[in-house]
């Protein structure tokens, strides 16, 4: 029987953020009672909690959130070594023991990270799985890139990714629970006309 692991964190006030995103509000428009239906209204900004960044994100003209298609790809998982980032060397590594990364794929980074200076992928690392044919990749962390240069406002790896037509998802949690090869991913969320980053729905199923 196939395993279902829940890769999508909770929407909440206090989760982690991008430093200039306001927080998710959340008010109560009415309540559930014998005559009426709970009414939440909710104010985030498209890239809040676990989302899903289309190559429009950054790249005018580009395909948005209702041009990629929902459909299960492989899913590889690299565990991050004791590093700020993973090279294009630690995937080589990786494939001598896995195999080649899957054409078609979604490749998914666990850093294990949850607070301080956050690690990511280095543009090398991207630039291969583009080279291997993978549609997208994801990452336990907020950003594709790793503190040290998002700090400094340098996106070098996520630029290079989006503006290749590719898309991805940020903020994954369980990566813990799912092999290196062997499982699919399944992302889904709703269709903003024209939008660019929006919370989604991320699933391995192992």
């Amino acid at each position: 029987m196939p395993r279902f692991v829940d890769l999508t964190r909770l929407l909440h006030p206090d989760m982690p953020r991008f430093p200039t995103d306001p927080p998710l509000q959340v008010s109560e428009l009415e309540s559930a009672a014998a005559d009426s239906f709970e009414v939440l209204a909710y104010a985030f900004v498209g890239p809040s909690g676990t989302h899903v960044d289309a190559p429009s994100h950054v790249r005018p003209g580009g395909r948005t959130l209702a041009d990629i298609p929902v459909e299960p790809l492989p899913l590889v998982v690299f565990p991050l070594p004791d590093a700020s980032f993973l090279t294009a060397a630690d995937i080589l590594a990786w494939e001598d023991t896995h195999g080649r990364v899957p054409a078609d794929s979604f490749a998914a980074l666990h850093t294990g990270w949850a607070d301080g200076p956050a690690p990511g992928w280095s543009l090398e690392a991207v630039q291969l799985l583009h080279s291997r044919g993978v549609t997208a990749v994801g990452h336990d962390t907020l950003n594709t890139d790793p503190s040290v240069l998002t700090d400094r406002g340098d996106y070098p790896a996520q630029r290079w990714w989006l503006e290749n037509d590719h898309w991805q998802v940020e903020f994954l949690t369980g990566l813990e629970q799912v092999p290196a090869t062997g499982a699919q991913m399944w992302v889904s969320w709703p269709v903003p006309a024209g939008g660019s980053s929006f919370p989604c729905r991320a699933v391995a199923v192992v």
